[in-house]
């Protein structure tokens, strides 16, 4: 490999590693959003929901078109982020369901603390 390629590979890689770091920060505003969803549905049982799966395919798929991301990547990744994030929902609510409920939080007050 020449100075040159070893030069662009080195960018090329910095560039990845920049778009992978906002990648990260949309995902978990998605979560947070999932978890907004969580709230308001409120029983792990009503998570998931195949027509809503296949609208955020079909509009990922749309997407992905006009961009120009091979449909063969961004299907089966959508496919796996919604599962997983469903997954993460029923977990986030099943959490909230063992909270007991003198807890807003699921933190548990000290005794010592009871007055403040």
């Amino acid at each position: 490999m020449t100075e040159f390629a070893r030069r662009e590979l080195a960018d090329l890689r910095a560039e990845l590693d920049a778009l992978d770091r906002h990648t990260v920060e949309a995902l978990a505003r998605r979560q947070r959003i999932v978890e907004a969803i969580a709230r308001l549905k409120g029983d792990p049982a009503r998570v998931r929901d195949p027509e809503r799966v296949e609208a955020v395919l079909a509009n990922v798929l749309q997407a992905a078109g006009v961009s120009g991301l091979s449909a063969a990547i961004a299907e089966p990744v959508w496919r796996l982020l919604v599962e997983r994030c469903a997954d993460h929902e029923a977990a986030w609510l099943q959490a909230r369901a063992d909270i007991p409920g003198d807890s807003c939080c699921g933190c548990q007050k000290d005794s010592a603390d009871a007055g403040s």
